[in-house]
């Protein structure tokens, strides 16, 4: 059996954590042993011991020589039908090793929206950029059909956000990663964001997910943005 492990990544948790899940996904579709390697460097500053420690997967230190390495399986984050490689064998498998360590005490939130802001503006990263009015849209509709509490996660400053004085929303701004993550895990409904950050918490969380178009494919029984918006 080949060994194949997920390493070489310098960019954010998301990306990396998305990076980790696509070759676990990838070594279950074609039966490799799945070795993991510990995340060595995160943007932003986070604390790789915490992250390393928080996504609950061991670190497999019992091979001196990989088969494969990969920054991450190009063959799962591109592909068109991701519902071949994220079984519910790997969920589940995935779920366990988050579920694992301890996680942060949260309160239950209702319809929560990820907003990519901070290095997301209209003149950075901005094929990753939404502006408010389509947000303004989007909780106008959740507002009309459910009775739920509304919560938008970003980052920036109150003033980014002056589209939404008011509507019925709850603003969180710069929250701490591990528990904004756990929230968007746990959320009753979670719509997702141009990030790797609220994706790969969509394959996590078990309840109902909205997804807005990214590079990332949606999962078959998420709802796509697009065709309610």
């Amino acid at each position: 059996m080949k060994t194949y492990t997920i390493s070489g990544k310098n960019d954010g948790f998301g990306a990396q954590y998305l990076a980790i899940m696509s070759g676990i996904a990838f070594c279950k579709y074609k039966n490799y042993k799945y070795v993991h390697t510990n995340i060595k460097y995160l943007e932003h500053s986070l604390n790789v011991d915490l992250i390393n420690k928080f996504i609950g997967i061991p670190q497999d230190i019992s091979y001196n020589d990989i088969d494969i390495i990969e920054e991450y399986s190009f063959r799962v984050l591109t592909s068109k039908n991701p519902d071949i490689f994220y079984t519910d064998n790997v969920i589940d498998t995935l779920r366990k090793y988050y579920y694992s360590t301890k996680n942060p005490i949260i309160k239950q939130f209702d319809i929560v929206i990820h907003i990519r802001r901070g290095d997301v503006t209209p003149y950075k990263n901005t094929d990753r950029y939404v502006p408010n009015i389509y947000y303004v849209k989007l909780i106008n509709y959740f507002s009309k059909r459910f009775n739920h509490k509304i919560t938008i996660f970003s980052q920036g400053k109150l003033e980014d956000f002056n589209d939404f004085k008011g509507k019925n929303v709850n603003l969180i701004l710069n929250c701490e990663v591990c528990t904004m993550y756990h929230i968007f895990v746990e959320a009753k409904i979670l719509v997702t964001s141009k990030s790797s950050l609220s994706y790969s918490a969509a394959l996590l969380n078990r309840n109902n997910i909205y997804y807005l178009n990214y590079i990332h494919y949606p999962l078959k029984h998420w709802i796509k943005l697009d065709s309610i918006i």
